[in-house]
């Protein structure tokens, strides 16, 4: 489905972009609906044949089965991650913050 979507989208605005640069302007309705449905039926047609990859689709359902079994931390879990991320990124920016403040003392002291 995401292959769908990323070369569907792909081609609509590769074709736009090229209307704008040739400064193609579309009046009829048949032919805007025309133009409008090959980044579709692009984007269909990739899926299928990345789907008939026997490779791919073996790939494809063996992350659906992992994902599956995946355990989400719970609230509680989660809020502790942050804070411990919270309090590391501070420290070091503490620490990087000093590091910075001597680095230009030492070299004030050295071009003097």
């Amino acid at each position: 489905m995401a292959i769908a979507v990323v070369v569907g989208y792909t081609t609509k605005v590769a074709m736009d972009r090229v209307m704008t640069y040739m400064d193609v302007y579309v009046r009829s309705t048949i032919l805007q609906v025309v133009i409008n449905l090959i980044p579709i039926l692009a984007g269909v047609a990739s899926a299928y044949i990345t789907y008939r990859i026997e490779k791919v689709r073996n790939y494809l359902l063996e992350v659906i089965a992992e994902v599956k079994k995946v355990v989400w931390p719970n609230k509680k879990e989660t809020w502790g991650a942050t804070v411990v991320v919270i309090i590391a990124v501070i420290i070091s920016g503490i620490v990087l913050g000093i590091f910075d403040w001597l680095a230009g003392l030492l070299l004030g002291m050295f071009f003097r």
